[in-house]
């Protein structure tokens, strides 16, 4: 089920990242304005995950989900979607210009991660409507973006 509100992270959750998706997408569709989808995803490096377990320690996600947050506008959108996975929409932003917010995230999170000596690093895709591209079909884009920095 997928819930409006991650309790964990005091984020938004799914269902509030798929309202704003569709909502963002047809205002870029009709006013013609730039939007950028950004899709986050922390990954564990290595088998032994030691205090980490299989995926990120509770308290280093409430952490990294500030961290996101923090680093993002007022009218920006960061959610949780799942797990290690968070989901941004860069409103006004397009896809040239987010590289500057995403490489000012991953400086963020790599920062913490690195104080923490997490066996993890951060991973980002991210992706912009294009020709006939509504924002909720970049999101695939950004999927593949994000699949091949994970690897």
């Amino acid at each position: 089920m997928k819930t409006w509100y991650d309790e964990r992270t005091s984020l938004p959750g799914p269902a509030f990242w798929n309202a704003v998706l569709f909502a963002e997408s047809a205002r870029c569709a009709r006013f013609g304005r730039p939007a950028t989808v950004v899709l986050v995803e922390i990954v564990v490096l290595r088998e032994e995950h030691g205090p980490w377990g299989s995926e990120v320690a509770p308290a280093d996600l409430v952490e990294i989900s500030a961290a996101l947050a923090n680093g993002c506008r007022a009218s920006d959108y960061v959610a949780r979607l799942d797990g290690p996975r968070f989901g941004i929409v860069l409103t006004e932003t397009d896809e040239i210009a987010a590289i500057n917010v995403v490489e000012r995230l991953r400086t963020r999170v790599d920062d913490l991660l690195r104080s923490r000596m997490a066996p993890a690093r951060v991973a980002f895709g991210w992706a912009s409507p294009k020709g006939e591209l509504t924002l909720v079909e970049a999101v695939g884009r950004a999927e593949i973006r994000l699949r091949h920095e994970a690897q």
